[in-house]
């Protein structure tokens, strides 16, 4: 009777992790308020990003494009990570001078949407983000 129930919870939680990791395939559109540069001051200006991501097990693929500037990049998706409703990942963006700037993406999967944190790497605080499923 023990092992009856222990299967069965066992079971249960399989089916959570892997439903909760099919959860986050799709393609999504995050919006976040961005900071002015210091340069400018001014206000914080909205960014829009669309994620299109895969997993595979507890690993996410994918890309991030939009962001700021006339040409918005496409980012590939790099040390994906799914583990019940919790992401990461990390993104590597290229100046027009090319310089690469990594990008650390974590948040939950809450049914249709994500919410998270970008945080440049090495930074304390990051730019808060919602993404709707699209």
């Amino acid at each position: 009777m023990t092992r009856r129930i222990l299967s069965i919870v066992t079971l249960g939680c399989l089916l959570a992790l892997v439903a909760a990791a099919a959860g986050i395939d799709g393609q999504w559109v995050a919006t976040m308020k961005v900071p002015a540069p210091k340069k400018q001051g001014g206000e914080p200006r909205e960014v829009q990003f669309t994620l299109d991501l895969k997993s595979d097990g507890g690993k996410i693929t994918g890309s991030v494009s939009g962001g700021t500037g006339r040409r918005a990049p496409t980012m590939t998706v790099d040390n994906g990570k799914i583990q019940g409703d919790k992401f990461s990942f990390t993104t590597t963006q290229k100046s027009r001078q090319g310089q690469e700037r990594k990008f650390n993406w974590e948040g939950t999967i809450q049914g249709d949407e994500l919410r998270g944190a970008r945080t440049p790497d090495g930074a304390r605080r990051g730019v808060e983000f919602t993404a709707r499923r699209q």
